[in-house]
């Protein structure tokens, strides 16, 4: 089986592309990346590489040609970014390769989206209303609803995935930068008390293991929506306080959220002044606003369908990034 993987230099593609060798040697796995990726990992596999750019459909033809399988993990997640080039590259891109992928008559197309395109909901399932409150949830809400509508027109042989935001050793983006936040900034030392809202994580080995699962499993899961997530969400009190103790910090001192949300229109300025753009969590204005509403998913249909199981929980899933974030030489607060 030829399976193409885009995004593979990516925390989840190359997750993904390091677990399937280990598994399986008979699964030829072609890495989709940028000329411009790093690269330097997975050179050390036996796999093969093909020029992928989500800015240049030209290289889609090619590096579809004669696959089976194309698990499509590569996006642009900046939640920052334009609306143009999140829609660009996110909704576009991924018709433009749904249409090579139909035209090279591939087996499997396997949509990596996100439960951000679910949005704000509680115990949401795969039949939950979209309700995105970010632009790079709407994009993948738009991307999704482009594919299935070619499942339904030219019989696309497609998987929905909508993972948690994913968190583990070789995490670099929102888990990693709270950890840094609570590590590096002062103002952490304290917590809105709206933190009892809840937010969902699951770690990085429960993901993959998902997304495994659904190819070993194609006859039930072609043509389904599956959530991968952790059995149980986190308040974002408790996130917080289990970041601290995996630092080894003393917890934070919540306080009232109401003054910081009057004050919330200068923190832009404080931020900039401070120089907090990536370790100002939770003091950032999106994330001011994400505090205050709940998000949080059930794993059932995974498990019914496909024998999904969660087996590291949050405490253990954090200990295990700092760990790797210590190795890195990423963390300043030393170990007592």
């Amino acid at each position: 089986m030829k399976v193409l993987v885009t995004g593979a230099s990516g925390f989840i593609g190359k997750a993904f592309v390091k677990a399937v060798i280990n598994e399986n040697s008979n699964v030829e796995i072609y890495c989709a990346v940028r000329k411009t990726s790093n690269v330097e990992e997975l050179q050390k596999l036996n796999v093969e590489f093909v020029n992928f750019d989500l800015r240049d459909s030209t290289t889609f033809f090619q590096a579809v040609k004669e696959k089976d399988v194309i698990v499509h993990f590569a996006a642009n997640f900046d939640f920052l970014a334009s609306e143009e080039s999140l829609f660009k590259q996110n909704v576009d891109a991924t018709r433009e390769l749904a249409e090579a992928a139909l035209e090279e008559n591939v087996k499997h197309f396997i949509y990596c989206s996100t439960t951000e395109a679910m949005g704000i909901v509680t115990d949401g399932t795969e039949e939950s209303d979209y309700n995105p409150d970010e632009v790079y949830g709407r994009s993948k809400m738009e991307a999704e609803k482009v594919l299935l509508s070619m499942k339904e027109d030219n019989q696309l042989p497609l998987t929905i995935v909508r993972p948690t935001g994913v968190f583990g050793p070789g995490d670099n983006y929102t888990i990693k930068e709270m950890i840094e936040s609570v590590d590096r900034t002062i103002l952490n030392k304290v917590f809105p008390t709206a933190a009892k809202n809840l937010i969902h994580f699951t770690y990085i080995d429960d993901i993959i293991q998902g997304f495994i699962k659904i190819i070993k499993n194609s006859e039930k899961s072609i043509g389904q929506i599956y959530i991968l997530s952790s059995d149980e969400p986190q308040t974002y009190r408790e996130m917080f306080i289990t970041i601290s103790r995996a630092l080894g910090r003393k917890p934070p001192i919540f306080i009232p959220y109401f003054p910081l949300i009057i004050a919330r229109p200068f923190w832009p300025i404080v931020v900039k002044f401070y120089r907090w753009k990536k370790h100002g969590y939770p003091f950032v204005p999106n994330a001011l606003k994400k505090i205050s509403t709940s998000r949080n998913y059930l794993n059932l249909k995974a498990k019914r369908d496909l024998g999904f199981e969660s087996t590291v929980n949050f405490e253990l899933g954090m200990e295990n990034e700092v760990a790797w974030m210590r190795s890195q030489d990423m963390i300043k607060t030393k170990l007592k």
